[in-house]
Protein backbone atom coordinates (compact mmCIF):
# COMPACT_ATOMS: atom_id res chain seq x y z
CA UNK A 1 0.00 0.00 0.00
CA UNK A 2 1.96 3.24 -1.33
CA UNK A 3 0.97 6.74 0.30
CA UNK A 4 -0.96 8.29 -2.74
CA UNK A 5 0.50 11.82 -2.92
CA UNK A 6 -2.78 13.01 -1.73
CA UNK A 7 -3.02 15.47 1.94
CA UNK A 8 -5.42 16.85 4.41
CA UNK A 9 -5.50 19.11 7.19
CA UNK A 10 -7.04 19.91 10.04
CA UNK A 11 -8.23 23.78 10.32
CA UNK A 12 -4.85 25.06 11.59
CA UNK A 13 -2.60 25.09 8.27
CA UNK A 14 -0.06 27.65 9.04
CA UNK A 15 2.88 26.84 11.24
CA UNK A 16 6.06 28.72 12.04
CA UNK A 17 9.52 26.83 11.85
CA UNK A 18 12.52 27.93 13.13
CA UNK A 19 16.15 26.67 11.85
CA UNK A 20 19.18 28.09 13.78
CA UNK A 21 21.92 29.32 11.96
CA UNK A 22 25.04 28.63 14.10
CA UNK A 23 28.38 30.38 14.52
CA UNK A 24 29.94 26.97 15.85
CA UNK A 25 33.37 27.57 17.91
CA UNK A 26 36.20 25.06 17.92
CA UNK A 27 35.37 24.43 22.05
CA UNK A 28 32.25 21.84 22.84
CA UNK A 29 31.32 23.35 26.04
CA UNK A 30 31.01 26.53 24.16
CA UNK A 31 28.58 25.72 21.52
CA UNK A 32 26.54 23.54 23.77
CA UNK A 33 26.30 27.06 26.28
CA UNK A 34 25.36 28.84 23.26
CA UNK A 35 23.18 26.82 21.48
CA UNK A 36 21.13 26.24 24.84
CA UNK A 37 20.64 29.79 24.81
CA UNK A 38 19.91 30.32 21.93
CA UNK A 39 17.43 27.73 22.23
CA UNK A 40 15.32 28.97 25.56
CA UNK A 41 15.22 32.50 23.53
CA UNK A 42 12.68 31.10 21.00
CA UNK A 43 8.90 30.49 22.72
CA UNK A 44 6.81 31.08 19.52
CA UNK A 45 7.80 28.54 16.78
CA UNK A 46 5.70 24.77 16.45
CA UNK A 47 9.28 23.48 14.93
CA UNK A 48 12.97 24.47 15.41
CA UNK A 49 15.64 22.33 13.84
CA UNK A 50 19.42 22.93 14.97
CA UNK A 51 22.65 22.01 11.99
CA UNK A 52 24.74 18.96 11.50
CA UNK A 53 27.64 19.01 13.84
CA UNK A 54 26.92 22.26 15.88
CA UNK A 55 28.06 21.11 18.82
CA UNK A 56 31.50 19.79 17.32
CA UNK A 57 33.47 17.43 14.97
CA UNK A 58 34.62 15.17 17.17
CA UNK A 59 32.86 12.17 18.48
CA UNK A 60 30.47 12.57 21.91
CA UNK A 61 30.82 9.48 23.83
CA UNK A 62 26.80 8.18 24.99
CA UNK A 63 27.12 9.38 28.70
CA UNK A 64 27.69 13.18 27.80
CA UNK A 65 25.23 12.91 24.79
CA UNK A 66 22.50 12.22 26.79
CA UNK A 67 23.55 15.16 29.66
CA UNK A 68 23.25 17.15 26.26
CA UNK A 69 19.80 15.45 25.01
CA UNK A 70 18.60 16.30 28.60
CA UNK A 71 19.07 19.83 28.39
CA UNK A 72 17.90 20.30 25.35
CA UNK A 73 15.01 18.27 26.03
CA UNK A 74 14.06 20.64 29.17
CA UNK A 75 13.99 23.43 26.54
CA UNK A 76 11.97 22.02 24.22
CA UNK A 77 9.30 20.99 26.92
CA UNK A 78 9.56 24.82 28.83
CA UNK A 79 9.27 26.70 25.65
CA UNK A 80 6.65 24.13 23.73
CA UNK A 81 8.11 23.27 20.63
CA UNK A 82 9.54 20.03 18.49
CA UNK A 83 13.27 19.98 18.12
CA UNK A 84 15.56 17.94 15.63
CA UNK A 85 18.76 17.69 17.31
CA UNK A 86 20.13 18.38 13.69
CA UNK A 87 23.33 15.87 13.83
CA UNK A 88 26.24 14.52 15.93
CA UNK A 89 28.40 12.12 15.76
CA UNK A 90 27.31 9.73 18.45
CA UNK A 91 27.99 6.26 19.86
CA UNK A 92 25.72 3.60 20.26
CA UNK A 93 25.92 0.23 20.96
CA UNK A 94 30.12 0.23 20.13
CA UNK A 95 29.51 2.17 16.81
CA UNK A 96 29.75 5.29 15.74
CA UNK A 97 26.90 7.09 14.00
CA UNK A 98 25.75 10.65 12.60
CA UNK A 99 22.43 11.04 14.14
CA UNK A 100 19.41 13.86 14.63
CA UNK A 101 17.46 12.84 17.62
CA UNK A 102 13.55 14.21 16.77
CA UNK A 103 12.26 15.51 20.62
CA UNK A 104 8.06 16.57 20.93
CA UNK A 105 7.26 19.46 22.71
CA UNK A 106 6.81 17.68 25.79
CA UNK A 107 10.35 16.90 26.28
CA UNK A 108 9.87 13.20 25.01
CA UNK A 109 12.46 11.63 22.34
CA UNK A 110 10.56 10.29 19.24
CA UNK A 111 13.10 8.54 17.66
CA UNK A 112 16.22 9.61 15.91
CA UNK A 113 17.85 9.21 11.63
CA UNK A 114 21.02 8.48 10.97
CA UNK A 115 23.11 10.06 8.14
CA UNK A 116 22.40 6.84 4.81
CA UNK A 117 25.23 7.62 3.09
CA UNK A 118 28.40 8.81 5.27
CA UNK A 119 30.29 11.31 3.02
CA UNK A 120 33.75 9.82 1.05
CA UNK A 121 35.00 13.10 0.24
CA UNK A 122 35.95 14.34 4.26
CA UNK A 123 36.68 10.69 5.53
CA UNK A 124 33.38 9.71 7.16
CA UNK A 125 33.62 6.16 5.96
CA UNK A 126 36.38 5.71 7.77
CA UNK A 127 34.77 5.53 11.01
CA UNK A 128 30.66 6.47 10.46
CA UNK A 129 28.38 3.42 10.30
CA UNK A 130 25.94 4.07 7.53
CA UNK A 131 21.89 4.26 8.65
CA UNK A 132 19.63 1.47 7.47
CA UNK A 133 16.38 3.14 7.90
CA UNK A 134 14.71 6.14 7.20
CA UNK A 135 11.81 7.16 9.25
CA UNK A 136 8.99 9.54 8.97
CA UNK A 137 7.85 11.42 12.24
CA UNK A 138 4.31 12.67 13.04
CA UNK A 139 4.72 16.63 15.13
CA UNK A 140 0.68 17.11 14.60
CA UNK A 141 -0.20 18.22 12.01
CA UNK A 142 2.72 17.65 10.53
CA UNK A 143 4.91 14.13 8.83
CA UNK A 144 8.21 15.00 8.56
CA UNK A 145 11.53 13.17 7.50
CA UNK A 146 15.36 13.92 8.18
CA UNK A 147 18.16 13.68 5.91
CA UNK A 148 21.39 14.71 7.22
CA UNK A 149 24.35 16.60 4.95
CA UNK A 150 25.29 14.96 2.25
CA UNK A 151 22.05 12.72 1.82
CA UNK A 152 20.32 15.30 0.28
CA UNK A 153 22.02 14.70 -2.85
CA UNK A 154 21.01 10.93 -3.32
CA UNK A 155 17.25 11.86 -4.90
CA UNK A 156 15.81 7.93 -3.71
CA UNK A 157 15.99 9.29 0.08
CA UNK A 158 13.84 12.50 -0.24
CA UNK A 159 11.50 10.34 -2.46
CA UNK A 160 11.12 7.51 -0.13
CA UNK A 161 10.51 9.64 2.90
CA UNK A 162 7.84 11.72 0.49
CA UNK A 163 6.48 8.30 -0.42
CA UNK A 164 5.67 7.31 3.30
CA UNK A 165 4.10 10.56 3.83
CA UNK A 166 6.44 13.74 4.55
CA UNK A 167 5.37 16.36 3.88
CA UNK A 168 8.71 18.83 5.25
CA UNK A 169 12.19 17.19 4.70
CA UNK A 170 14.83 18.84 7.13
CA UNK A 171 18.57 18.82 5.99
CA UNK A 172 20.50 19.62 8.54
CA UNK A 173 23.91 20.08 7.11
CA UNK A 174 27.72 21.69 7.51
CA UNK A 175 27.83 22.79 3.68
CA UNK A 176 31.39 25.00 2.71
CA UNK A 177 30.33 28.50 1.50
CA UNK A 178 31.11 27.30 -2.64
CA UNK A 179 28.66 24.27 -2.39
CA UNK A 180 25.65 26.29 -1.06
CA UNK A 181 24.27 27.33 -4.44
CA UNK A 182 24.31 23.82 -5.98
CA UNK A 183 22.63 22.98 -2.60
CA UNK A 184 20.29 25.29 -2.97
CA UNK A 185 18.97 24.13 -6.16
CA UNK A 186 19.30 20.40 -4.58
CA UNK A 187 16.72 22.04 -2.22
CA UNK A 188 14.14 23.69 -4.98
CA UNK A 189 14.13 20.49 -6.90
CA UNK A 190 13.75 17.77 -3.85
CA UNK A 191 10.94 20.24 -2.97
CA UNK A 192 8.96 20.17 -6.13
CA UNK A 193 9.49 17.07 -7.44
CA UNK A 194 8.11 15.23 -4.14
CA UNK A 195 5.70 17.67 -3.62
CA UNK A 196 7.58 18.60 0.22
CA UNK A 197 8.64 21.77 1.73
CA UNK A 198 12.65 21.71 2.15
CA UNK A 199 14.69 23.53 4.85
CA UNK A 200 18.37 23.30 4.64
CA UNK A 201 19.79 24.45 7.95
CA UNK A 202 23.83 25.13 7.80
CA UNK A 203 26.41 26.39 10.43
CA UNK A 204 28.27 29.78 9.73
CA UNK A 205 31.55 31.14 10.85
CA UNK A 206 32.75 28.21 10.52
CA UNK A 207 35.21 26.27 8.69
CA UNK A 208 35.20 23.24 6.45
CA UNK A 209 37.40 19.77 7.50
CA UNK A 210 39.71 20.85 4.94
CA UNK A 211 39.68 24.76 5.34
CA UNK A 212 36.79 25.99 3.45
CA UNK A 213 34.32 28.74 5.16
CA UNK A 214 31.21 27.88 6.22
CA UNK A 215 28.94 30.83 5.85
CA UNK A 216 25.04 30.11 6.16
CA UNK A 217 22.77 30.44 3.81
CA UNK A 218 20.09 28.45 5.19
CA UNK A 219 16.61 28.25 3.35
CA UNK A 220 12.91 27.03 2.49
CA UNK A 221 12.32 25.75 -0.79
CA UNK A 222 8.36 25.36 -1.03
CA UNK A 223 6.93 22.72 -3.34
CA UNK A 224 5.92 25.41 -6.05
CA UNK A 225 9.54 26.38 -6.35
CA UNK A 226 9.72 29.06 -4.47
CA UNK A 227 12.44 29.84 -1.80
CA UNK A 228 10.48 31.19 0.96
CA UNK A 229 13.35 32.50 3.33
CA UNK A 230 17.05 32.14 3.13
CA UNK A 231 19.59 33.43 5.45
CA UNK A 232 22.45 35.65 5.42
CA UNK A 233 25.93 34.83 6.78
CA UNK A 234 25.47 35.62 10.68
CA UNK A 235 24.43 33.51 13.35
CA UNK A 236 20.59 34.04 13.67
CA UNK A 237 17.23 32.23 14.16
CA UNK A 238 15.58 32.16 10.63
CA UNK A 239 11.86 32.03 10.64
CA UNK A 240 9.54 30.96 8.15
CA UNK A 241 5.66 30.00 8.01
CA UNK A 242 4.76 26.94 6.16
CA UNK A 243 1.45 27.18 4.86
CA UNK A 244 0.17 24.11 4.51
CA UNK A 245 -2.48 24.34 1.57
CA UNK A 246 0.12 25.14 -0.59
CA UNK A 247 1.21 21.48 -0.49
CA UNK A 248 -2.30 20.32 -1.90
CA UNK A 249 -2.29 23.17 -4.38
CA UNK A 250 1.26 22.09 -5.74
CA UNK A 251 0.37 18.05 -5.31
CA UNK A 252 -2.87 18.85 -7.64
CA UNK A 253 -1.16 20.69 -10.53
CA UNK A 254 2.06 18.63 -10.55
CA UNK A 255 1.40 15.21 -9.72
CA UNK A 256 5.29 14.14 -10.03
CA UNK A 257 5.13 12.12 -6.28
CA UNK A 258 1.48 10.25 -7.44
CA UNK A 259 2.49 9.34 -10.68
CA UNK A 260 5.56 7.35 -9.89
CA UNK A 261 3.52 5.81 -6.79
CA UNK A 262 0.56 4.79 -8.90
CA UNK A 263 2.63 3.47 -11.52
CA UNK A 264 1.52 5.44 -14.49
CA UNK A 265 4.43 4.97 -16.64
CA UNK A 266 5.68 2.33 -18.76
CA UNK A 267 9.04 1.74 -17.40
CA UNK A 268 9.06 -1.41 -15.45
CA UNK A 269 12.53 -0.15 -13.85
CA UNK A 270 11.72 2.79 -12.30
CA UNK A 271 11.64 1.58 -8.15
CA UNK A 272 8.09 1.42 -6.52
CA UNK A 273 9.67 2.25 -3.10
CA UNK A 274 7.42 1.42 -0.01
Amino acid sequence: MFFTGEVEYKPMTEIKVSLVQFARRTQRDVNVKRMLKLLSEICDSKLVCLPENWIGREVVEEREWGRILDSLREIASQNGFDLLTGGAYLKRGGKIFSTCYVINRKGEILGYSDKIFPSKPIGEREFLEAGDELRVFHLDPLKIGVLICVDAVYPELTRILASRGAEVIFNPSNIPENRVKMWKHLGIVRAVENGVFYAFVNNTSSEYPDGRKITGRSFVASPQGDILVEGGEEEEIIECRLDLSVLNRARSRWPFLKDVLEGKHKLNAIPRWT
